[in-house]
């Protein structure tokens, strides 16, 4: 499997779907690690981490190893996928499938998470 940036992971992202209108990755540390197609805004940002910390802390009480949120106001929705490594938040139009955003990105999660775990033998012979 060929290593996947996280710059072209989430543009792949986009081109899954047209209904993302912004992507990118929180780290562990509740900081934006990638967007596209260009840094969201300081305030989807803002909302995105905090919306990351809460899964998190869901996944944390839960005791689970994954967690997905889908909240919907009134111009479009914010989903996001809490799994191992960085998270991932995604923000659509108000026609997104929920179903279909999910998938699409926990698609590009383990594409990551495959790159990651490749990464270290690119040097090797």
């Amino acid at each position: 499997m060929e290593v996947i940036a996280e710059d072209l992971a989430l543009r792949y992202l986009l081109e899954l779907s047209t209904d993302i209108r912004v992507a990118f990755l929180v780290d562990e540390r509740g900081a934006v690690a990638a967007s596209a197609p260009e840094p969201p805004p300081q305030s989807i940002a803002t909302a995105g981490t905090e919306l990351v910390r809460e899964a998190r802390a869901l996944a944390a009480d839960q005791h689970e190893r994954s967690v997905e949120l889908d909240v919907t106001v009134e111009g479009g929705a914010a989903f996001v996928v809490c799994e191992q490594g960085p998270a991932l938040v995604c923000v659509t139009g108000p026609f997104a499938l929920p179903g279909l955003i999910l998938h699409d990105m926990r698609v590009a999660l383990g594409d990551l998470r495959r790159g990651e775990a490749a990464a270290p033998d690119r040097g090797a012979p």
